[in-house]
């Protein structure tokens, strides 16, 4: 046999040897936890304890015990190795063959075993000590800067002393790298601010490994250099947990899960995740909240009373173009971006609604940032940037409420924003803003004139009219509010005239004067939306057919702070 024949044959057998143990990973799920002792004061931070009996939830659940150890030991002395595990779903994650699949699947206490893709190690770089940092920024950056605060109107909440003080975010995110050393984070450092930390990943604490998407998240909630802020949570503790490598694949919703309970376990108020799964494994018609494994799992974390904050996704140019997995979770508030320099949605933001119809996104905000990176800042877009400077608005919400439970927080962040009561499927409900929370009604002045004959509705901008007023009552379910500090006038948005002051300022920091329209069919759905720009249309006005839809139908319409409602039903 000559040498190439004798080396080929060799790579055969190996090759063969190596296929025939081939590792797979795999869910085992258990029938029950019988015989399992749990302490609640002992097991869960007591900020955890606090949060369930603020939602009411019984602190001896079943979901929050850990694994029974004799069902565990059993899996752990034949598999190869153990992933990890969920006392939520009551489950194991395991590397195993074939052959050992299947005498697990024997033992009386399994339940059932699903398989997934077999976890892949990646090759990742350390990180090297900054030597310095470079803090100065370009005219626009400072102008974005500004804006990304500013279209939520921060500086009301900085003269309310309101900056997520007494407030436990985690972050779920692909990697910290450079995190520790950031000078943009010197000022939580300082106060032991980040309270604990894990790689899901390499199963350590050490974080300063994979990707920077996850710093920057961070820098957009809790940055700050000097007096330039980034991020509007500057005051809160954080939980930053590495839940994704490199690639794309299945274990990394397990990691999500486990880092979900993670968070849970140390007591976290808010969860934000500016990670999304979609045609990779999924199909569009998963997005309905509960096909997916990560969906499911960000849903547990809501039933925990944590308010969970997605980004919506960044498949708006794409194919796929809908919002992405755990976006779709009912009780997730789920964010797109706008562009900063039109003031409308960006066009790579995935859209709404959710495969069942639910609004999705409900909210959004800039997702072009600056942001703080190894050496310096920098412009990043991505609705991956819109949900952690939500996420900061929700915490100094967080703090100034505290009584709230989570899905009382996000329903008075839909109502804060700034089209509700109207929405539609790119934009939610707008940006939110703090000038809505002392109020439980809105000033829903007319800046529209609407005529409607047998065939038209014809609608035109009309001149403010101070003297005319109607008032829209905003839904009441039993949130008590009180006033923000009297001590400190809050600041109205900022109009046209203060964007004038400075012209050379490409970012827009208000809702820009557009006509905003959908047309809603007779079960409550939007058919068609639209976002237009008056000036463009003759004489300023827009005729719309009553026969664009089957009726009965309705087309809602909101103009420069007006919301109107047309029902169409002959």
């Amino acid at each position: 046999m000559n040498f190439w024949v004798r080396i080929s044959f060799i790579s055969f057998i190996l090759c063969f040897g190596i296929f025939c143990k081939a590792q797979n990973s795999y869910r085992i799920y258990f029938k029950n936890k019988a015989g399992v002792e749990y302490n609640p004061y002992s097991h869960l931070h007591p900020k955890a304890i606090e949060r369930r009996l603020l939602n009411k939830l019984d602190l001896c659940d079943s979901s929050d015990f850990p694994l029974n150890q004799t069902y565990t030991n059993a899996i752990a002395s034949i598999c190869d190795s153990i992933k990890g595990v969920s006392r939520w779903m009551n489950m194991m994650v395991v590397n195993a063959s074939e052959l050992t699949i299947k005498k697990i699947s024997a033992f009386e206490f399994v339940e059932h075993i699903e398989r997934c893709e077999a976890y892949r190690i990646n090759s990742l770089c350390s990180a090297n000590a900054s030597t310095s940092f470079d803090s100065s920024l370009t005219q626009n950056q400072k102008f974005l800067l500004a804006s990304q605060l500013d279209r939520m109107n921060a500086q009301q909440l900085r003269k309310n002393n309101l900056n997520g003080s007494g407030i436990r975010i985690a972050i779920l995110d692909a990697g910290f790298k450079f995190a520790a050393i950031n000078p943009a984070f010197n000022h939580i450092r300082q106060r032991n601010g980040i309270v604990a930390t894990y790689d899901f990943i390499k199963k350590q604490e050490d974080i300063n490994s994979g990707m920077t998407h996850g710093t920057f998240v961070f820098s957009c909630l809790g940055g700050q250099i000097g007096p330039l802020q980034l991020g509007m949570a500057t005051g809160a503790d954080y939980l930053l947990a590495r839940t994704e490598g490199n690639t794309e694949k299945f274990c990394e919703e397990e990691y999500w899960l486990m880092a979900a309970e993670w968070a849970d376990k140390n007591g976290a108020d808010i969860i934000n995740s500016s990670l999304g799964y979609t045609y990779q494994r999924y199909l569009p018609e998963d997005m309905d909240g509960k096909s997916t494994f990560v969906s499911k799992a960000a849903q547990l974390a809501v039933d925990k009373g944590i308010l969970v904050i997605c980004s919506a996704g960044n498949e708006g140019m794409g194919k796929w173009k809908r919002i992405t997995a755990p976006g779709d979770a009912k009780g997730v508030l789920t964010v797109g971006s706008i562009d900063p320099q039109t003031g409308i949605h960006s066009a790579y933001s995935s859209f709404g609604p959710s495969c069942d119809k639910r609004l999705k996104p409900e909210v959004c905000a800039y997702g072009s940032a600056i942001v703080a990176v190894h050496k310096g800042f920098a412009k990043v877009e991505g609705t991956s940037f819109a949900a952690p400077l939500v996420a900061g608005f929700a915490a100094c919400l967080k703090q100034r409420y505290p009584l709230l439970k989570n899905a009382e927080i996000k329903e008075l962040i839909c109502r804060s924003a700034d089209m509700w009561p109207y929405f539609d499927y790119a934009h939610g409900y707008g940006v939110p803003q703090p000038y809505f929370l002392k109020k439980d009604t809105l000033e829903n002045k007319p800046t529209l004139s609407i005529f409607e004959d047998k065939y038209d509705i014809t609608l035109y901008p009309i001149e403010w009219d101070s003297a005319i007023k109607k008032t829209i009552a905003l839904p009441n379910k039993g949130i008590a509010l009180d006033s923000l500090s009297e001590q400190s006038t809050p600041l109205p948005p900022q109009d046209e005239d203060s964007i004038k002051k400075n012209r050379n300022n490409p970012y827009y920091t208000t809702l820009p004067n557009y006509l905003f329209y959908h047309i809603k069919n007779k079960n409550g759905y939007i058919d068609k939306y639209f976002v237009m720009d008056l000036n463009d249309k003759k004489n300023g006005s827009l005729i719309l057919s009553k026969s664009l839809s089957d009726k009965p139908f309705s087309i809602e319409f909101y103009y420069k702070g007006y919301f109107q409602e047309l029902k169409i039903i002959e």
